[in-house]
């Protein structure tokens, strides 16, 4: 009899932790944040790798929240944050405003350079030295890098803007262009995972363009906060950094 009763005590003590471990995943916080579409090694495979993706999951990790990520083209992303009901965008100017929305401290910085190859040893100290150049930027650069280098590329005979930029490397070490303009960080990437011969040409990176930092908006101020503390942990903790080297070790520095 005591053995009976002991059987049914070990069972119901059982079903007791799953039902409360099934209870405490079912009330478990999770949120949505748009993202924008892929480009690695910030974001990439639809929004489920990358930079900013596992940074973010680190963030929320840390307070046990879950994160889903929307990936969206970044002239819809206001659209979709409006209509949708989603928490928060993890891409925005750090000098961004929009109504009801707290904006996070910086967190993310992207850097674009020009890149030529060394044999041409070219001189760009500044955007105006792009003139009379063969150049292939990102899709949309002429939008995002301002005015001045709107004007610049507007004259030349062969300018282009690439939606593929595993094409721009392409194009710069097989002679088709004579720079490109990208992320550096981006083309550390692609440079990282490039075994051919053709990449092996010595290269050299012009610092011609301002560095953008970059924060994540959310609807709620709790949200934002717990945001800022955790990627403040993160990096006292040389987390953020690791994280970087993950994606970028190993890039083949300029010569």
């Amino acid at each position: 009899m005591n053995i009976v009763r002991g059987i049914k005590t070990i069972c119901l003590f059982i079903i007791m932790l799953i039902g409360n471990k099934t209870f405490a995943e079912t009330n478990k916080q999770s949120i949505e944040l748009i993202t924008g579409l892929d480009k690695a090694p910030f974001i990439f495979n639809d929004a489920t790798e990358g930079v900013q993706i596992e940074l973010i999951r680190q963030v929320f990790a840390i307070n046990d929240v879950d994160v889903k990520f929307t990936p969206l083209p970044l002239g819809r992303n206001i659209t979709g944050y409006q209509r949708w009901n989603v928490q928060g965008i993890i891409t925005l100017p750090s000098d961004y405003s929009y109504p009801g929305m707290f904006v996070s401290k910086p967190y993310i910085i992207y850097q674009n350079v020009a890149v030529s190859l060394a044999r041409n040893n070219f001189d760009i100290k500044g955007i105006a030295d792009l003139s009379g150049k063969s150049v292939a930027a990102f899709q949309k650069a002429k939008k995002f890098l301002g005015s001045k280098f709107k004007e610049v590329v507007n004259y030349s005979l062969d300018y282009r803007e690439v939606a593929d930029q595993r094409k721009q490397l392409e194009m710069l070490f097989a002679g088709q262009s004579e720079v490109i303009v990208l992320d550096i960080n981006i083309f550390k990437y692609f440079m990282r995972n490039q075994a051919q011969a053709l990449y092996r040409k010595p290269y050299t990176l012009h610092y011609i363009f301002k560095e953008r930092a970059y924060s994540a908006g959310f609807k709620s101020e709790q949200y934002r906060d717990m945001f800022d503390l955790a990627i403040l942990d993160l990096k006292q903790s040389g987390d953020y950094n690791r994280l970087f080297e993950k994606y970028l070790l190993n890039s083949r520095p300029e010569k």
